[in-house]
């Protein structure tokens, strides 16, 4: 009985958050939530100082940066780069998308979007269209090479989940509690869902399955019908906001209120770990998953890397502010950057620095401390 009436207040709370967050107009907040890709040993990023970031993936030296002369307006960035036949594609907090040439950082084409608050999603490029989901409450089909829009759909609500491309179809999440799964093609709707609350994390899509979250559950659906197969409730957790991660049969997510960060069976939706694993504060980032071990940072300033079959804990990092954005795992390093405005090029291994990039001045910082 007190376990059930613990788990009807958990998610009476939950509702009055998530209707306190929607009467508020869902405003993306000052700090953004940009992460990192690695590709040919670069590392593109978007800062905390309003810059997208070109850097050595070896040595932490910035290839390039942009804007050069200003940081975009206002500062905060939430889109991670995604880089794709040499074009780095970003939608800013000065309500622009851009695809800026990788070598070089120069503009290749800029469009603007008028939306009230920054473009939040991060894009998928597929086919050379370019995907992305705004503040408009639309999801915009462009062509890679020039801009040109393709088509648009409109959702009931902002869209700040990533977007998901699979098997010719753009999974779209918005914050209005639906999922969409859109042609890639044509924009046509194959069909929607209804996850029961608002959806900030990118869904996840194998074998022929979606998984999304809303909320405190977990869905997972017929790619075809978008009908459910199973269903898990987390509400001891609260809301899922990380990106859901596929891995080797399972998938990994963190939650807000106590940090628990889950390991469930890809089929089935039961727990693969003894127990979550708590860190010490909201996980917002992505749990990413790299030769079998799961990392991820979280709110109480710290990275973790947790043995991804067990949850047990392998390391921890603590940088000097909240870790939101998700890592990125290249060549057994760890990059991962954190509302200190510096960017970390852990050692997978071990979690020991290798080198840290200050994105304010654009400089190394030295010496690179041993551990924390």
């Amino acid at each position: 009985m007190l376990i059930s009436l613990r788990a009807r207040l958990a998610v009476a709370l939950v509702a009055i958050l998530a209707a306190a967050f929607l009467l508020a107009g869902c405003a993306a907040p000052v700090a953004g939530w940009s992460g990192a890709q690695v590709a040919n040993q670069v590392v593109y990023f978007g800062s905390e100082s309003g810059k997208v970031f070109a850097v050595n993936a070896a040595d932490g030296t910035v290839k390039w940066q942009f804007p050069t002369d200003k940081s975009l307006t206002p500062p905060a960035l939430y889109a991670t780069p995604v880089v794709a036949d040499n074009v780095v594609y970003f939608g800013a907090s000065d309500k622009n998308f851009y695809a800026l040439d990788a070598t070089t950082g120069a503009v290749k084409w800029s469009q603007p979007f008028a939306v009230s608050d920054p473009i939040v999603s991060s894009a998928v490029v597929a086919g050379g269209v370019v995907y992305f989901g705004a503040d408009d409450k639309k999801v915009y089909a462009l062509d890679a090479a020039t801009g040109a829009k393709k088509w648009e759909f409109a959702t009931g609500g902002q869209i700040w989940a990533d977007l998901t491309f699979a098997n010719g179809v753009v999974y779209a999440a918005s914050l209005d509690h639906k999922l969409y799964a859109l042609d890639a093609a044509t924009g046509a709707k194959d069909w929607e869902f209804d996850a029961g609350g608002i959806i900030a994390a990118q869904p996840a899509v194998a074998n022929g399955v979606v998984y999304v979250a809303g909320l405190a559950n977990v869905y997972a659906l017929d790619a075809a019908t978008g009908k459910p197969k199973w269903s898990q409730p987390f509400v001891a957790s609260g809301w899922v906001w990380s990106n859901l991660t596929l891995a080797d049969g399972a998938l990994y997510f963190g939650t807000l209120d106590t940090g628990n960060v889950y390991a469930v069976d890809a089929t089935t939706g039961k727990l693969k770990w003894n127990a979550p694993f708590t860190a010490g504060g909201p996980v917002r980032s992505a749990i990413v998953v790299d030769s079998g071990v799961a990392y991820f940072g979280s709110d109480d300033f710290k990275v973790y890397a947790l043995d991804a079959a067990t949850g047990a804990v392998k390391w921890s990092y603590a940088t000097n502010n909240r870790v939101v954005a998700s890592p990125a795992a290249a060549n057994g390093t760890l990059f991962v950057s954190s509302y200190d405005r510096l960017l970390y090029a852990l050692n997978s291994a071990d979690g020991k620095p290798k080198w840290i990039l200050d994105t304010g001045s654009g400089k190394l910082v030295t010496p690179t401390p041993a551990s924390k």
